[in-house]
């Protein structure tokens, strides 16, 4: 005879009355087996390693492993997007911050009452070194030398088609070799204002001489070419971002 064991089905009545007491659906004892039909016991679905349990649609009796949220006791993982109702802290945020909203400037040596953004880099290109920029509205300021972009382009023939990129800044032109010919990039793929600085630096086109084109029917003052036709000749050009080139 089994002492306090209760194994197999069990049905109930609805009522047990010893004496006076009545007594609704009670069966107590040690069950064996897994107990995946007793009913009104939590369960946890799609279990998953390391997986946080959640509740579903609000029902105590329903829970759920989130396979996009782990934790391995180190690092908390998260698949999807984390929004936060008040505030969010780290000792550092990875990534690009491409997404990021509302960001606004401060501190870091502006004046009094945060009139000035002040940026600092070191001499890898990140936060926290000497060199800075500052900005207080209207005015940029840099403390520290400013290199700008500089490509050189040459003539390797007679006549030599060359395009200008929407990196470029400083275009040093050589045309030594032969004549040269220099297409400038289309102008709907750089932003207004966006300057070019182009400098004979081969000195020879007094008699190779260096023609710059606009992209297809574009222009450049109005005209669809200018051309550099004396030693170390230079010129300097912005963009309307739409279609035109301007002289400086």
């Amino acid at each position: 005879m089994a002492y306090n064991l209760l194994s197999g089905s069990v049905l109930a009545s609805r009522e047990y009355i010893p004496g006076d007491l009545v007594v609704e659906n009670l069966v107590s004892g040690t069950f064996k087996g897994d107990g995946s039909n007793i009913e009104y016991v939590p369960r946890v679905s799609n279990a998953t390693n390391n997986a946080l349990v959640t509740n579903v649609g609000g029902d105590a009796n329903t829970l759920t492993c989130e396979s996009n949220l782990t934790f391995d006791g180190t690092t908390l993982s998260l698949t999807g997007e984390l929004t936060a109702s008040l505030g969010l802290s780290a000792s550092y945020l990875m990534g690009d911050g491409s997404r990021l909203t509302g960001i606004t400037g401060g501190g870091g040596g502006g004046s009094p009452g945060g009139g000035t953004t002040e940026i600092q880099f070191n001499d890898a290109g990140s936060f926290g070194g000497s060199a800075a920029l500052t900005w207080n509205g209207s005015l940029l300021s840099i403390s520290g030398a400013l290199s700008l972009s500089r490509r050189q382009l040459s003539a390797s023939s007679q006549i030599s088609e060359l395009t200008t990129s929407a990196d470029d800044y400083y275009v040093g032109l050589n045309s030594s070799a032969g004549i040269l010919q220099l297409e400038l990039a289309d102008a709907t793929a750089l932003v207004d204002g966006q300057t070019y600085v182009f400098k004979d630096e081969g000195g020879a086109a007094n008699t190779n001489n260096i023609t710059i084109y606009p992209s297809g029917s574009q222009t450049i003052d109005g005209q669809n070419s200018i051309v550099l036709e004396s030693p170390y000749a230079a010129i300097q050009l912005y963009c309307d971002g739409i279609s035109k080139y301007f002289i400086c």
